[in-house]
């Protein structure tokens, strides 16, 4: 009937009206925080690579099935830390191609085929290096590194992804060196660099082993600590 018609139109209208008021009164959601600033405890200056503690896998899409990865186990290399001022800090990194290292069960040559003139050409190229020339901070542990890669005698230019894990003054365990750790992945084309064989077909990756590869990098740097070691509390020391 036209007269309860009026009475149920007003109750809709008054619950509209609440939920918009409801709505409006909402709290804002909060603006997001900013990141914490990263304590840095290993002091400014130059750090040496620390071989044992440090390595290079290269990921190479094997046939569009699965990234093979092979190792470097042979690294040198040198930090010119600034935590002030990341951007004035520097690095270079030495590989000795001769320490390539394959999970590869089926020939036990397979590591020295690798290093033959096809690919790697390890005796002609004993090396590969990179050689810092920017270092752009990204984020509050984070930084985007340019610089010269040479591999096989080709220098182009890469960037990494680099992100700082951590550091202090002094080895856990009290002995004399100060250390600081960072990983760092890229991307390259091999064929830029020499590096063709088995390159596959245009649009199909089964075909052969991906041009584009990845660079990850694992470094850990150390250098002599600046005062007097603190002795460990009741501990062994450990690498």
């Amino acid at each position: 009937m036209p007269h309860e018609e009026k009475p149920r139109m007003k109750l809709w209208t008054a619950l509209f009206a609440a939920a918009a008021l409801g709505a409006c009164s909402q709290p804002a959601e909060k603006a997001e925080e900013a990141p914490a600033p990263v304590t840095v405890q290993a002091p400014s200056g130059e750090y040496t690579l620390d071989p044992n503690h440090s390595t290079l896998v290269v990921r190479a899409p094997h046939f569009g099935l699965a990234s093979y990865q092979l190792r470097f186990n042979g690294l040198t290399g040198t930090l010119n830390f600034n935590p002030e001022n990341p951007a004035q800090s520097t690095v270079t990194i030495t590989v000795d191609t001769t320490t390539l290292d394959t999970p590869y069960s089926g020939e036990t040559d397979f590591d020295a085929q690798l290093q033959n003139s096809e690919w790697l050409d390890s005796a002609a190229h004993p090396t590969a290096s990179f050689r810092s020339t920017r270092v752009e901070q990204t984020g509050p542990n984070t930084a985007r590194v340019t610089g010269d890669l040479t591999i096989r005698g080709v220098t182009r230019p890469a960037t990494f992804d680099v992100t700082y894990n951590g550091s202090w003054r002094q080895h856990p365990t009290g002995r004399a060196f100060s250390g600081i750790g960072f990983s760092a992945r890229g991307a390259i084309r091999r064929s830029e660099y020499g590096l063709t064989v088995l390159q596959p077909a245009a649009g199909d990756p089964s075909s052969g082993i991906a041009d584009e590869i990845e660079l990850v990098l694992e470094a850990e740097f150390n250098r002599p600590l600046d005062q007097a070691p603190v002795p460990p509390a009741d501990s062994e020391p450990v690498d």
